[in-house]
């Protein structure tokens, strides 16, 4: 699936009213198919009637389905709307040849189907509907005027369609001006959509400079908290090293005590030992010298 730029709710939201636009589209094209019928004699097979009426049941039933679905996924919303298209248009083929073929409006309700659904469904979607409608338009007017594959359906024939006939110039005039109204509607979407979109995007462009303005003042905040921090350090070891310093000399002098003393000791057992030995000298020559000897 193509990378989808919609998040869940506003993809759910959007679906919601491609739904809801639907419920009275369909009641007013069954109410102008009922009023031409009756007051402008235009020969709408009463076939019609139950296809029109059934593309309204079908949404209905897919509304109430995705209802009853809790937190739907977007590939779920995706594909059961774009399944729902692809049975949704053939039935819409089917009443655009009771409404007269290809070759009266029935072009009008392809475009439509193709304008709406760029917005919900993906591209690859949305371009293999454009692929998907042009087979059923080919196909309804290939097997219908070259085939003869079912009898030729119309509602105005070449001859009818005139100015100078009212049911014809009333009928096309409505449904273009309808056309027309519902493409004005979904502009309006699409307008709505792109201002909220640009409306977002100034509002996140507003965040972003006021997150940068306070990041600027935060790093300089920062950065002078770092310089005063980096000048105290400093100071901390200019104290440092003088305490060090000052440490060292006192042990040099302590060691240059210790040396002194040292020597004073080794001194002082060298005499000790001369003495001891001068004291034992002396008492051999007395030993020598007594008259008991």
């Amino acid at each position: 699936m193509n990378k989808i730029l919609i998040e869940k709710e506003e993809l759910i939201r959007r679906r919601d009213q491609l739904i809801n636009i639907r419920f009275p589209t369909i009641s007013c094209l069954l109410f102008f198919i009922l009023l031409f019928k009756l007051f402008l004699d235009v020969p709408f097979s009463n076939l019609l009637f139950f296809l029109v009426s059934l593309m309204l049941i079908t949404t209905l039933i897919y509304a109430f389905i995705l209802d009853r679905i809790k937190s739907p996924s977007i590939p779920l919303i995706i594909k059961s709307y774009f399944a729902y298209m692809l049975l949704d248009l053939i039935n819409l083929t089917i009443i655009i040849y009771f409404l007269g073929g290809v070759l009266w409006i029935g072009f009008i309700f392809y475009a439509f189907y193709i304008y709406i659904n760029f917005l919900i469904l993906p591209r690859k979607y949305a371009f293999f509907l454009i692929g998907y409608c042009a087979f059923l338009c080919s196909l309804v007017a290939v097997s219908q005027y070259y085939l003869d594959v079912y009898p030729y359906e119309h509602i105005f024939s070449l001859e009818e369609r005139n100015p100078q006939n009212l049911s014809y110039l009333v009928t096309t005039g409505v449904a273009a001006i309808a056309f027309l109204f519902l493409i004005g509607y979904y502009g309006d979407v699409f307008y709505k959509l792109l201002r909220e979109k640009i409306e977002e995007l100034q509002k996140t462009k507003g965040l972003l400079e006021e997150e940068r303005a306070s990041l600027k003042i935060r790093v300089g905040a920062k950065t002078e908290e770092l310089w005063i921090e980096r000048e105290s350090l400093q100071e901390k070891v200019k104290e440092r090293t003088k305490e060090l310093e000052a440490e060292r000399k006192e042990l040099a002098k302590r060691i240059a005590e210790l040396e002194k003393f040292h020597k004073l000791a080794v001194g002082r057992e060298l005499k000790m030992r001369e003495l001891k030995s001068e004291i034992e000298k002396m008492k051999g020559e007395l030993k020598k010298n007594s008259p008991s000897a």
